[in-house]
């Protein structure tokens, strides 16, 4: 699998994880070798997390080993594409990572298992690993370990899963993509604190990722409220929020993104912080239980890498809702700090309402 893939424009496409946002291979192992280290640092040192083992062969099919922590077993699948529905449970991305057992020099930090008579050669090594005490043919800053020593690989695993979420950017994006037309007006263009809504939630934004994109629809690029503004037009057109946020997943496949909508004038900086300090990046999502409805609320939210694929698959269904895929998948819901935090507004009464809850609320806090 290359990791520079390249269009017919001569730009090089975003790299994309081949099973889960945390994978790590095991790489030149012998027959069974490799799956049996597998699943003895699944049910071992990484036993706390939900580990799913892939062996990786040359057929399209691939026998795919889920730990089931709930069970305290292992279990073994055949995983097979026509054996799934678009909306079913995959065992890749349900799991918190994969360890993908393979032959080939996949993309991807591997362990690479090495005997004194067979050296491979393989790039984005972690450690090698093999039969005997010690390995005389690598350098002595190389890291060998034998099979037998579970918890010195484990070791090397949980400090690669630690710097890959350390990593792990957290981008920003204010959904602005709608018609308005319940508003009659231009909801990014709204005044509630001074300045055009878009800009006061891209500013909110900005503290906590590590970039901020607006998403909005090709034919909106030229309004003047967004000047200035880096854009991201939609490539899913008249799918609503779930378009915008699907091509920000789309056009960075390697982050996680922070998405809100341009219409909640009672968002909090606490709020915000609360959420990017409770996210969990091996959940789908990570979001707010509403306090009306009781749902999870979609456009305040960290979406995940592995969400992707989720809200790619009710899309192609029909589906464009993202509370939807909300509900039916992993996905971590916190309680609002704040009830009416993530509360909307769509139609002028509801603005004019808004405005003078917000600027007495402003004459109070001046007051005390």
């Amino acid at each position: 699998m290359t990791s520079d893939c390249r269009t017919d424009t001569g730009v090089a496409r975003p790299e994309r994880f081949a099973y889960n946002p945390f994978e790590i291979a095991i790489a030149g192992a012998p027959e069974g070798a490799g799956v049996m280290l597998a699943e003895r640092l699944a049910q071992g040192p990484l036993s706390a997390y939900r580990v799913c083992v892939v062996q990786r062969g040359e057929e399209a099919e691939a026998i795919v080993a889920t730990r089931c922590e709930e069970a305290g077993s292992v279990r073994t699948v055949r995983y097979e594409a026509n054996d799934e529905t678009y909306l079913a449970p995959r065992p890749t991305l349900d799991a918190d990572f994969a360890l993908v057992v393979t032959t080939q020099n996949v993309s991807m930090p591997k362990l690479v298992w090495i005997d004194e008579d067979r050296p491979e050669q393989f790039d984005k090594v972690l450690a090698y690993v093999g039969h005997a005490s010690a390995c005389p043919i690598l350098p002595a800053s190389a890291r060998f370990f034998t099979e037998d020593d579970v918890e010195g690989i484990g070791g090397v695993l949980m400090a690669q899963l630690e710097s890959r979420i350390a990593s792990m950017p957290l981008k920003g994006l204010v959904l602005v993509g709608g018609r308005s037309t319940r508003m009659q007006r231009d909801k990014a263009a709204l005044d509630y604190h001074g300045r055009p809504q878009v800009r006061h939630a891209f500013e909110m934004l900005a503290p906590y990722c590590t970039e901020v994109h607006v998403s909005c629809r090709g034919e909106q690029a030229t309004k003047p409220v967004l000047a200035g503004l880096p854009l991201l037009h939609d490539r899913f057109l008249d799918m609503g929020p779930m378009g915008g946020i699907l091509t920000a997943l789309k056009s960075d496949p390697k982050s996680a993104w922070l998405a809100i909508a341009c219409d909640l004038p009672f968002l909090t900086e606490e709020t915000l912080r609360h959420l990017v300090d409770q996210r969990n990046p091996f959940k789908l999502a990570t979001a707010y239980v509403s306090s009306q409805s009781g749902f999870p609320e979609p456009l305040c939210a960290i979406y995940e890498p592995k969400s992707v694929h989720r809200l790619a698959a009710f899309m192609a269904l029909g589906y464009h809702c993202p509370r939807k895929v909300l509900i039916n998948s992993d996905t971590r819901l916190l309680e609002l700090p704040h009830a009416r935090a993530l509360d909307n507004v769509n139609s002028p009464g509801e603005y004019e309402a808004a405005r003078e809850e917000l600027e007495a609320g402003i004459a109070e806090a001046r007051e005390s």
